[in-house]
């Protein structure tokens, strides 16, 4: 499709929309002047993600802009669809590919009936995912924000979703799946946008909501294996919720239970091992979660060798995908600190992976999650032939070649006012050698605490 095909098909989806949303304030929603410029609509959205994942559409300096092709000549229902996005506070409009003709009208509606004026972002999120909308989402203009703030603040939602879970399955209520789904898709969105500034995240640890830090981290870290194995975007979300909600059913044992810092005894960890049932019985009573999700929360502990729990039957056929979130729960287990064991670097994590592969985990994905993360994992602290030490900010592009890199401390061992930015590839006039090079990984106990949001959050200009 060339430009020019783009911009008239561009401009023709903006125009059915607006149409659709004049229209409705004259008709019922079942009229054909309603429902007809909807189905136009999502019939030309096909042929766009042809070669794409996702379109967005901003509003910029009163100019709506669909992919960064602006549409000048408004028409009335073109300008009060305007009026109605700037109106109720909707900076960005994701459409994802798999949008249906039920998500552009229950979109449009929402436009329609929406009274309120400056609702914030994750005012309308909820709003969308309460009328059931699924392949549209709303996000902040991506002009002033950048990666890792939108990194964080999905991140951050996800932490507020795993806790009202937590929180309704504890006051005997049913949490909601369209959130727990929402949620993933926009987790997954941003990996495929900038994977560095997700993963980053799952590094920033808080031991005190280590239970929900780490159902976030572990869908996070699921998604990107998922993506590394080329799955389609349902399964990839399948995986993300199944990730999210793995732990779920531990709501269903004891408190003092969960939290004990010791060895369990023989009766506590038969306890334990009923959780994954518990969380399947959950999900089952969930709206929008897949079978497939189901599965992988109920056999994410069986072990690739069949000898974890529950105790698969031989003649069951185990969820290959359940897996990712076994190697994934593992990863982040290892990388975090709890009261009985030290938090291993994201190498020395995966050096012990390594190790209990073919056995607990399936030796394949704990590869492929190695090359998810890189040689050097984010997070990993490097010393450079310079002396310099620093810290692994995002894989080598491509995958191959050098990882990116900020440096924290001088040859000295003093730590820098801000975290610096260097390129590993850069070379070294007099000799046409790279001036840094990698020597080793350094222990970061070695050194005083550097906040990992100074170092992947942008300098202030």
């Amino acid at each position: 499709m060339d430009r020019r095909q783009m911009e008239s098909a561009v401009a023709g989806i903006v125009r059915l929309l607006g149409t659709s949303l004049k229209n409705l304030g004259l008709y019922p929603a079942s009229h054909p002047l309603v429902r007809t410029p909807v189905e136009k609509c999502c019939a030309e959205f096909l042929p766009l993600f042809a070669d794409r994942t996702e379109l967005a559409l901003t509003v910029s300096d009163g100019t709506l802009v669909l992919e960064g092709v602006p549409i000048f000549h408004l028409t009335s229902s073109l300008e009060l669809f305007l009026a109605r996005l700037g109106g109720i506070g909707v900076p960005a409009v994701i459409f994802e590919r798999g949008v249906a003709t039920e998500d552009i009208e229950r979109f449009v509606r929402f436009l329609h009936e929406t009274k309120e004026q400056g609702l914030s972002v994750s005012a309308i999120k909820d709003r969308l995912a309460e009328a059931g909308v699924r392949h549209i989402r709303v996000t902040s203009t991506e002009e002033d924000t950048d990666d890792f703030s939108i990194a964080r603040e999905i991140y951050g939602n996800a932490i507020d979703v795993v806790v009202q879970a937590l929180k309704d399955v504890r006051g005997g209520k049913t949490p909601d799946g369209a959130v727990c789904d929402r949620t993933v898709r926009e987790m997954n969105g941003m990996i495929s946008r900038n994977r560095d500034a997700m993963l980053a995240l799952t590094l920033i640890k808080n031991f005190d909501e280590y239970t929900f830090n780490h159902s976030v981290n572990v869908s996070i870290l699921s998604l990107a294996v998922a993506d590394s194995l080329g799955l389609s975007e349902q399964s990839r979300v399948n995986v993300g919720v199944a990730g999210l909600l793995h732990d779920v059913g531990k709501t269903q044992l004891a408190l003092d239970l969960i939290r004990k810092p010791g060895t369990l005894t023989v009766n506590e960890f038969e306890e334990i091992k009923k959780h994954p049932e518990e969380g399947y019985a959950i999900l089952g009573k969930m709206t929008n979660i897949q079978d497939e999700t189901r599965n992988m929360v109920r056999e994410h502990h069986m072990r690739f060798d069949r000898a974890g729990y529950p105790r698969p039957e031989p003649e069951l056929r185990v969820n290959p995908h359940s897996q990712i979130i076994a190697v994934a729960d593992c990863y982040d287990a290892l990388t975090t600190m709890r009261s009985y064991q030290k938090a291993r670097t994201p190498q020395g994590a995966l050096e012990i992976m390594r190790k209990l592969a073919g056995k607990s985990i399936d030796p394949d994905l704990v590869q492929l999650l190695e090359r998810s993360l890189g040689v050097y994992p984010v997070g990993t602290m490097l010393r450079l032939n310079t002396m310099e030490v620093g810290i692994v900010t995002g894989a080598p592009e491509g995958g191959n070649g050098h990882p990116k890199m900020a440096i924290l401390y001088d040859r000295a061992g003093n730590p820098l006012p801000s975290p610096e930015t260097v390129n590993l590839s850069e070379a070294d006039p007099a000799t046409g050698k790279p001036r840094r090079r990698i020597l080793g990984t350094v222990n970061p106990l070695f050194h005083p605490y550097i906040s990992l949001e100074s170092v992947f959050a942008p300098a202030p200009v």
